[in-house]
């Protein structure tokens, strides 16, 4: 699309998912970054509500999407945004919806031959036909223990570690699966890596692969979102074979899902084999953000990049 120094420019933050905080952080700062290169009629804007959104219509040419989960990640934000006939960053409503639901993104990655841990899923529906026992068993036996995290929810937000049968039944009791399904998914000991995707004048450009280390079990929320709490080895060290089959596995599975624009890919890498973990369709823009950092090391600094996203809006079919 068009742009100039003049376009009106909403950037929108907030949303009412679980990730709320982070969202208005990472808005603050695309904020100040297209004030800084001279987007004059930038607004900032705090989503609440559909009427929210409702009222941008004729107020900003395009919407600079950072909001994260439910209705700011899954689809919600963007079919509306549609319906206004207002291009925005990130992915169209179909591959904001696939990205989001951890389920179906592991269907799509076995598909086309990318690796995944083993899960079943948890719902209303299954509990009181599934053996808990069994899944237990069969998910556990290599690294005693299994992940517990919600189908459609990011940050890590209500994931847990599970390391006994009783723990998971007791995890699972208190689970409200009327709000949300959950995946039962198994623990694979590896190193924690991921991958930033950026589109550059309708090219995808793989940005160099991060290495986490958290201070916590795992790279939780306390972990992604506070500082000191996750070493960052970037770019990761990773034998070229290794590290070419992902950077190739991440294109793959973003166009397969239909994403665009801007992303962000994990996995954990055991050895040589990398599983996919999840896609995360519109990733944080924080000081303590896996992207930021990325593209820093590509010789991309935050303003430009905020530039790139910017220029990647797009209306969808």
């Amino acid at each position: 699309m068009d742009l100039t120094k003049n376009s009106k420019i909403g950037v929108i933050c907030g949303g009412i998912s679980s990730e709320r905080e982070i969202s208005l952080r990472s808005g603050q700062n695309c904020f100040n970054a297209l004030k800084r290169l001279g987007y004059k009629n930038t607004l900032l804007v705090d989503i609440k509500s559909i009427e929210d959104l409702l009222n941008l219509k004729n107020k900003i040419e395009v919407a600079f999407l950072i909001t994260h989960g439910k209705f700011g990640e899954d689809g919600g934000i963007q079919g509306i945004l549609d319906w206004l006939h207002i291009p925005y960053t990130g992915s169209s409503v179909l591959a904001s919806a696939v990205s989001m639901d951890k389920w179906i993104t592991k269907q799509i990655a076995r598909a086309i031959d990318i690796l995944t841990p083993v899960a079943y899923l948890v719902s209303i529906e299954s509990i009181k036909k599934i053996n808990l026992k069994n899944i237990w068993e069969a998910l556990s036996g290599k690294n005693g223990a299994v992940f517990l995290k919600p189908r459609d929810d990011g940050s890590s937000v209500n994931t847990f570690k599970i390391k006994s049968f009783n723990e998971l039944k007791d995890k699972i009791k208190k689970l409200n699966l009327n709000k949300s399904d959950y995946l039962i998914e198994e623990y694979i000991a590896g190193r924690e890596i991921t991958v930033s995707i950026i589109e550059k004048t309708n090219m995808l450009v793989v940005l160099p692969v991060l290495e986490l280390k958290p201070k916590n079990e795992f790279y939780d929320y306390q972990a992604k979102y506070t500082k000191g709490m996750t070493e960052f080895i970037l770019p990761a060290k990773i034998n070229k074979h290794t590290l070419k089959k992902i950077e190739g596995d991440s294109v793959k599975i973003f166009s397969a899902v239909g994403c665009s624009s801007f992303g962000r890919i994990d996995y954990i890498l055991d050895g040589n084999k990398a599983y996919l973990l999840e896609i995360n369709s519109l990733p944080g823009m924080t000081d303590l953000s896996d992207l930021p950092a990325q593209a820093a090391c590509a010789g991309i600094q935050y303003d430009n990049l905020v530039e790139i996203i910017l220029k990647s809006a797009r209306l969808h079919k």
